[in-house]
């Protein structure tokens, strides 16, 4: 009985074996995919605890990203709406010390600048004038703030009787190239104006060559930059008067002229 179990056994070992020699050797090895998969469910049952902290931690990250740019942004609008609050001298004093690096601050220190040249107390122009200098320096302000500012604080100068230092300053402004053409042309008649009263003729005549004085004839005063070359032309005239004169005189009538066109008597 034994014999013949053995026997069975050992045929149906010999069915098995030629029933897996008959299979293709495709279905024998299994695909790379699930071995890969396998793997990696072997990694994740050992090391579990370590993804889940990593995914954690990368979340946390962009959490705190996230949370720290909207705390900068609500720190900004904070700063600009107590900067634009301020009211006092004493209050856009505090603003701009607390604030100074704001975007808003500038418009605060030309606020404080307009309120301390209206209290007009010992030293308030030299403040003001230092907040217009800041202004002037910034990096945040635009092209045009800046010198308008530069131009005012050397009008604050010759307001504390510094005027050759206006005069200076003046020149200086009217000479840079970043300076818009209206600021310029300002700029130049103030600092020609300056030298002038300091009897610095020459100082005044070639500052005003910086202007062309024939836009005054064509613009007029019509415009701002008219307006400042109007009043450097008569400057000028008053610095030249030889030339001025000259150039005004009327054409001399011919002899043939009717005898009743008359003459409009010069200005």
């Amino acid at each position: 009985m034994a014999n013949k179990n053995k026997k069975k056994i050992e045929s149906f070992d010999q069915l098995a074996a030629a029933q897996q020699h008959k299979r293709p050797a495709a279905q024998q090895e299994e695909p790379a995919i699930s071995t890969m998969l396998d793997e990696f469910e072997m990694w994740m049952a050992l090391n579990w605890k370590k993804a889940i902290i990593g995914v954690c931690a990368f979340a946390v990250l962009v959490s705190v990203v996230i949370i720290i740019q909207g705390a900068i942004q609500r720190a900004e609008l904070a700063a600009r709406r107590e900067l634009a609050n301020a009211g006092s001298i004493a209050e856009l004093e505090a603003a701009i010390a607390k604030h100074p690096g704001n975007k808003a601050a500038d418009f605060a220190r030309l606020r404080l600048a307009g309120e301390l040249i209206t209290a007009n107390q010992p030293g308030d122009l030299e403040k003001a004038r230092a907040q217009l200098l800041a202004v002037a320096s910034s990096s945040k302000s635009e092209s045009f703030i800046k010198m308008r500012s530069a131009l005012d604080a050397a009008y604050l100068l010759e307001q504390l009787g510094k005027k050759e230092d206006a005069a200076t300053e003046f020149e200086r402004i009217a000479g840079l190239s970043q300076t818009p053409e209206d600021l310029r042309v300002e700029a130049a008649y103030s600092a020609a104006r300056l030298f002038s009263g300091l009897d610095q003729m020459m100082k005044a005549d070639a500052v005003l060559k910086n202007i062309n004085l024939a836009a005054a004839a064509a613009q007029g005063s019509t415009t701002v930059y008219g307006y400042w070359a109007s009043l450097a032309k008569q400057l000028d005239e008053q610095i030249h008067p030889q030339a001025a004169a000259s150039v005004s005189a009327p054409a001399e009538k011919p002899a043939d002229a009717p005898a009743a066109a008359a003459e409009t008597p010069a200005a």
